[in-house]
């Protein structure tokens, strides 16, 4: 599923540095920022401050060495965005550098015992890349001051793999806070940068990284006497044309990343070229034909055995590792039988057992409790998420984020049939793909064949669009405007996984797959 999520961390009480003065308000700031214009909901936000409350797992969030340790260790142990997500980490506190390594400082860590309580900045992407997102965006307003000479030092030497990262000031420079504004510098032009609509918004990464290192030494000669210079480190380079905002884009922004996208398909370089047309689908609000094409014309040279992209598993070596198989889940303890040492005890009285009204079948071993459990219960977008994931990790594309020609051919029955019967099931047969094919066949579409007319009616009838406006409703939107999907139209979920089908767009729309999925609805006889 695509959407935005966003790690925020801002400290102004440190135990042995100097305290700042508006690391905490600007933190807040940029929460609000991602929740109120991208629409982050609490589920996709993890916030740091001082006196931040505990998180709903009950953990605290004051932003101390192991409580970022912890969160980044264990949040991000397994992938849970996909291909299209957009992952935001913003931090406003002190930084430094230490035996050629750039760090964060947590609120208790010292710069006299570095690099002991001092947080990476190459650990925190390395953690951050796990989240499956193919785009990762750091804004790092650290080595902050307010002029005094306990300054924090510069940071950014250090080259931060696949993320893109905006320092607040080039490595030798100190960022400031400045009192007329109540805000840090850097901070402060972020936000107007994010803002921007109309001509000479900063939707690229190429016109944010103009606008901030134009703007702020402006600000910082103005009020500091001083150019603070920010830096922008983008890796890879690939990403300079990369559309941060798609609601601000336009076409000259399109076109040029279509571009992009046909020279990287061109080279071979096929995960480039499939991230790059995602973005361009995106901006143009998920209806780019030439995206669409793109997306059916990868999917067929991935399917082809002699034409594999760049980094591909092959017999003579690979960038990328082919997924791990998944073994059978281990069985809880709870569950294991307890073993009667003598046979002349008296049996005890057996209970009498409920049948589970769906059998789990699994032909890779997923465990389907929890998805059970969520239906049952009627959490719906918990469910709808949590499906998209096992069917990724059912046909080994947990690392792609989405489901081509071939892995949906291959699905087994086993698991598709028993995630069907689990919705139709405890949905009293609202939701489903049997009862999504149906609804398809009812529209006038068929078997294995595709037919855009067809797939709009469909959507209209699901309210995943809005045929008067022409309107496709993001996910987000989707899900906020049916309250947890309770008052979801008949067919309406599972939704998710559609947005990973040969590929969907940011959560706008899944444009192409449906006879995929249907046809191999109809061979397993759903």
């Amino acid at each position: 599923m695509a959407r935005n999520c966003a790690v925020i961390v801002g400290i102004n009480d440190y135990d042995e540095i100097s305290p700042l003065k508006y690391a905490k308000s600007d933190a807040e700031r940029m929460r609000d920022f991602f929740m109120q214009d991208l629409g982050v909901s609490n589920d996709d936000l993890y916030f740091f401050t001082d006196d931040s409350p505990r998180n709903t797992q009950g953990r605290k969030t004051q932003p101390t060495y192991g409580t970022l340790k912890s969160f980044l260790g264990d949040r991000f142990e397994n992938s849970f965005l996909s291909a299209g997500d957009t992952l935001w980490f913003y931090f406003s506190g002190h930084g430094m550098p230490c035996e050629g390594r750039d760090y964060l400082l947590p609120s208790d860590g010292n710069p006299r015992t570095m690099p002991a309580l001092g947080i990476a900045i190459s650990d925190v992407t390395e953690r951050l890349r796990r989240s499956g997102a193919d785009n990762v965006v750091m804004l790092i307003d650290a080595c902050r001051s307010d002029g005094a000479k306990n300054a924090g030092m510069g940071i950014g030497e250090e080259k931060q793999q696949g993320v893109i990262t905006f320092f607040s000031c080039s490595p030798s420079q100190v960022s400031y806070e400045i009192d007329e504004i109540g805000q840090g510098a850097f901070t402060n032009v972020l936000l107007e940068a994010l803002r921007i609509q109309g001509e000479g918004n900063c939707a690229t990464v190429e016109r944010f990284a103009n606008y901030l290192k134009a703007r702020v030494p402006q600000l910082t000669k103005r009020y500091k006497n001083y150019l603070q210079s920010p830096y922008v480190k983008i890796e890879p380079e690939t990403k300079l044309h990369y559309i941060l905002l798609p609601k601000f884009a336009n076409l000259s922004d399109i076109a040029l990343l279509r571009e992009n996208a046909l020279e990287a398909e061109n080279e071979g370089d096929y995960d480039l070229a499939f991230q790059l047309w995602l973005r361009v689908n995106v901006a143009a609000g998920g209806t780019d034909i030439k995206a669409i094409k793109a997306f059916q014309r990868l999917a067929n040279k991935q399917s082809a055995p002699s034409l594999q992209p760049r980094g591909a598993v092959s017999s003579s070596g690979s960038k990328t590792p082919s997924s791990p198989q998944v073994s059978p889940p281990a069985v809880p303890k709870e569950f294991q039988r307890e073993v009667i040492g003598k046979a002349t005890s008296p049996a005890p009285p057996v209970p009498e057992i409920k049948k589970n009204p769906v059998e789990l079948v699994s032909a890779k071993g997923i465990d389907y409790r929890e998805l059970e459990k969520l239906l049952k219960a009627k959490e719906w977008r918990k469910a709808d998420e949590l499906t998209a994931k096992h069917m990724l990790k059912v046909a080994n594309r947990e690392s792609q984020g989405y489901l081509d020609e071939a892995s949906i051919n291959a699905f087994p029955c086993e698991d598709l049939r028993t995630i069907d019967q689990l919705w139709v099931h405890y949905s009293s047969s609202k939701f489903g793909f049997s009862i999504q094919k149906k609804l398809w066949l009812e529209c006038g579409g068929e078997i294995g064949k595709y037919d855009y007319e067809v797939w709009k009616k469909f959507a209209a009838k699901v309210g995943w669009y809005h045929p008067q406006t022409n309107d496709w409703r993001t996910y987000t939107e989707f899900m906020n405007d049916t309250k947890n999907a309770q008052n979801a139209l008949p067919a309406s979920l599972p939704r998710s996984v559609w947005l990973g089908l040969g590929m969907g767009v940011c959560g706008v729309v899944w444009v192409w797959g449906v006879e995929y999925l249907f046809s191999r609805a109809e061979t397993c006889r759903l």
